[in-house]
């Protein structure tokens, strides 16, 4: 599979772990604020195929569209996503999900080929999430948060973006994900190598 291979750019949720479980487990530790679980997934789906010129135009949008017809306001969906969604997320991995075998037997190949290694996510996190699961982020060549290139996946714009950050060529360079619709998307708007882990979404 990393024959030809120079860059794997890899996702994180439900491909460096299998997130079965973790939105039942998110949904008890967070009762109390089920309207925010529910308006963060209304306003995650309304910003796919959205693309914005910065991660400020991203989560202003994607702040104010949560806030839209609810109680509270942008700037405390802002507080409550980064200060107690995020967080709980973490907590959850580290106490009961584990790093696919598969996976990182790839990641150990890649580095011993002395390949570039990215994580592309499509939420924040990245590092503490990547601790939580045991894994050191510091052999990977760049570490990134899809709303920091102004959309989610299976933004091209995003995507291309991102080849350039690492200087990666799309011909050479193999996505690794669990969703087709947002890693495998991701892969075919550049042209790239794309390999499913898992067969469930997230």
């Amino acid at each position: 599979m990393l024959n030809g291979v120079q860059t794997v750019v890899l996702d994180l949720d439900g491909t460096l772990y299998d997130k079965s479980g973790l939105a039942i487990r998110l949904v008890r530790r967070l009762w109390w604020c089920l309207p925010l679980l529910a308006a963060e997934r209304l306003a995650r789906r309304n910003a796919h195929y959205v693309q914005f010129a910065s991660e400020e135009e991203f989560f202003g949008y994607f702040f104010s569209t949560m806030a839209r017809g609810h109680w509270w306001s942008a700037r405390a969906a802002a507080n409550w996503y980064h200060h107690v969604y995020l967080p709980a997320m973490v907590r959850i991995i580290r106490r009961h999900h584990h790093p696919r075998p598969e996976v990182m037997e790839l990641i150990e190949e890649a580095k011993a080929k002395g390949l570039k290694l990215v994580i592309y996510s499509d939420y924040g996190c990245v590092v503490e999430k990547m601790e939580a699961l045991g894994i050191d982020p510091k052999p990977f060549y760049m570490l990134v948060a899809a709303p920091q290139l102004g959309a989610l996946k299976p933004s091209e714009p995003c995507v291309r973006r991102l080849l350039e950050m690492v200087d990666a060529d799309p011909k050479t360079t193999l996505f690794v994900g669990d969703r087709d619709d947002k890693d495998g998307a991701s892969a075919r708007a550049v042209g790239a190598k794309f390999l499913m882990i898992g067969n469930h979404d997230k």
